[in-house]
């Protein structure tokens, strides 16, 4: 009876760490997927444009813009530097961003509008930051000096 009991216990262990050992080693899903791919990018990017529109610091910045355009190729360029199926073919960050002469303030604001676009679209702040972090690099091509 004693023996019963403690092959059941054991039994029951193995199965809960067996169990917690896999739960461990569930995979992250790709930054692609957590955005909700194609779909959730072109959502996020449609609020952002809406954040753009409301925003004294930036929304002079968009004026003339062909917006489609812009929605366009910001969601390709967001879509392949989270590894989904897009390729960008766009003009570089610096050959786009050239001339315009944007400020640290304007570029802060865009930072600003596309949190708020993802806390809109119900992103969670981990996925933001994984974004944010992919993005951050274009800060020195984005920002005149």
């Amino acid at each position: 009876m004693m023996w019963q009991r403690l092959f059941k216990g054991w039994c029951v262990l193995s199965m809960t760490l067996l169990l917690s050992a896999c739960a461990n080693t569930a995979k992250e899903p790709s930054l692609y997927e957590a955005l909700g791919q194609q779909a959730g990018i072109d959502k996020i990017t449609h609020q952002l444009i809406l954040n753009f529109a409301r925003d004294e610091r930036v929304k002079h910045r968009f004026k003339g813009v062909n917006m489609q355009k812009f929605k366009a190729g910001f969601v390709t360029y967001v879509c392949a530097i989270v590894e989904g199926p897009c390729q960008y073919k766009g003009d570089d960050m610096k050959t786009i961003h050239s001339g315009y002469r944007f400020t640290n303030t304007e570029f802060n604001a865009v930072v600003d509008n596309l949190i708020l676009a993802m806390e809109r679209c119900a992103i969670p702040v981990s996925t933001q930051n994984r974004l944010l972090a992919k993005l951050a690099p274009s800060y020195d091509d984005v920002v005149y000096r």
